[in-house]
């Protein structure tokens, strides 16, 4: 336990007898009228109770109508106290604030005792706490908890529902969710069979002519060095690693295309590449080790289909050491953008030539769009909520929160959430590409998490809200993402 979580539960512990058996009448009367400093401005008071009086006259913050607003318990308000310290948060900006920002855990270790971490929040009443609009919107607020944890209840029925069939079905029933399974992973490599696939990968020009620059910018990298490309699919990046001067390379992949790729080296007369087919995970390699691994992993929303998942175990089994990974690199980066798509895609089941489809919007919502986001409808800036470094990423990638804080710098009704990633080899000569609606469009395209509602923004809001993504239990290869925002949460099946 911290030593910070120590003091705060020797603070908290009133109701036992011996902490107090020391300390007589005379002392205790003494700590209730202790010198208090106030919480924005530099006066001080001969007891709390008066600075809490100042703070409703002069500072107009009253410690009830906090405790109703953000629903603090004693912890959270000795968490305020602390953060409104460190980071000297005016009165105005805590009436300002919507959402509270002191629920991190550091908050509970203070910079240095003072009467406030000592009085008892929880006695803290409001004369207008019974009315009538008070308790209209208390029974408001608790219906729609109840709601959101009714849709929740729901969402989870159905995922256990489909888990138990799965189960049911799977003769392997308890590997079911074993990262690249190979029966569960058939169809996925039956998908990259298809030669359009391949057509669409090959002709998006960033994607492509960026691997290029990356290996034939870097010769005297590659010169005499081994490589191996998983998942090499037509066998392009294999061949331009070729080009770029690499000693010898052996590509992978599990689909049928390779056979097609192995026509293409040998039409192209190039000696020093062997292509060869299987899972990486089961498939004895030319060489055991190499010098450089190069891959094209990335998915929707960088992290779907959850190829990253080869690339570490090619690292942990066939990197030499002191090898390189290319890419090297890889972040995640969230914005906001307007209601443009959002009339397009959610609000048109509402009237389907005349027929009320809404039933089909919450499942509309739920389902990311891909989509290219025209950047005239961004309302944010970015903020990156994600960073993967090749040599040090684990198989926990997938499972990840960032707490965001995304800056307004238009007014307008903020829609949804915008997520893409950028992508760099990190060598002597640098490439990297970025798949934001700011750059040339990708086959990436933009993943767009919708809002069940626009909200009403202002150029210079702040939008806070937490991201978090964890790998599906039914299907390895795709995520779900949950998204607080606004007071809500949102939840979205990257599949």
């Amino acid at each position: 336990m911290e030593k910070s979580e120590e003091y705060v539960k020797e603070i908290m512990s009133s109701s036992d007898d011996e902490a107090y058996d020391d300390i007589d009448d005379n002392e205790t009367a003494e700590n209730e009228g202790e010198p208090t400093n106030c919480l924005f401005c530099k006066e001080t008071f001969k007891s709390i109770e008066l600075a809490i009086e100042h703070l409703n006259n002069q500072h107009k913050v009253s410690l009830p109508q906090l405790q109703q607003k953000f629903q603090m318990d004693q912890y959270s308000f000795i968490k305020l106290i602390n953060y409104i310290r460190a980071n000297k948060l005016t009165a105005e900006q805590l009436l300002l604030t919507e959402q509270a920002q002191w629920n991190d855990e550091k908050y509970l270790k203070p910079l240095e005792y003072e009467p406030w971490l000592c009085y008892d929040y929880e006695t803290a009443k409001s004369d207008a706490a019974d009315s009538v609009p008070d308790l209209r919107r208390r029974i408001a607020e608790q219906a729609r908890l109840l709601q959101q944890a009714s849709e929740d209840m729901e969402r989870m029925r159905v995922d256990y529902k489909a888990l138990l069939e799965k189960m049911h079905d799977d003769s392997e029933a308890n590997t079911a969710t074993i990262r690249n399974n190979p029966r569960l992973d058939k169809e996925y490599f039956n998908s990259y069979s298809h030669y359009g696939i391949h057509h669409e990968m090959l002709s998006d020009t960033v994607r492509t002519s960026s691997y290029r620059a990356a290996l034939m910018n870097n010769k005297s990298f590659l010169r005499g060095k081994t490589v191996l490309d998983v998942g090499c699919g037509t066998g392009i990046l294999s061949i331009f690693a070729s080009q770029a001067g690499a000693e010898r390379v052996v590509g992978i992949d599990n689909s049928e295309i390779v056979y097609s790729a192995m026509d293409i080296v040998r039409k192209n007369k190039i000696a020093n590449i062997s292509l060869v087919k299987g899972r990486l995970e089961d498939t004895e390699l030319p060489e055991p080790k190499y010098d450089i691994i190069i891959s094209e992993w990335m998915g929707y929303f960088l992290l779907y289909e959850a190829m990253l998942d080869s690339i570490i175990y090619a690292r942990e089994n066939h990197l030499k050491p002191n090898g390189t990974i290319l890419p090297n690199r890889c972040t995640l980066h969230l914005m906001g953008m307007n209601e443009t798509l959002h009339t397009q895609h959610i609000e048109f089941w509402s009237d389907v030539y005349g027929v009320d489809m809404s039933d089909l919007r919450k499942r509309s919502i739920q389902e990311p769009l891909m989509e290219v986001v025209n950047m005239e409808d961004i309302l944010t800036e970015s903020e990156q909520i994600a960073n993967f470094d090749m040599m040090t990423v684990d198989l926990n990638y997938l499972n990840f929160k960032h707490e965001f804080s995304l800056k307004c710098t238009r007014s307008g009704k903020l829609a949804a959430f915008v997520g893409y990633f950028d992508t760099l080899f990190e060598l002597d000569s640098k490439v990297m590409f970025s798949t934001s609606p700011n750059e040339t469009p990708t086959h990436w395209k933009q993943t767009v998490f919708f809002l069940d509602q626009p909200q009403l923004v202002q150029a210079g809001d702040v939008i806070r809200g937490k991201i978090s993504s964890r790998r599906q239990q039914t299907d390895v290869r795709a995520l779900c993402v949950d998204i607080e925002a606004f007071g809500k949460q949102f939840k979205y099946s990257v599949d």
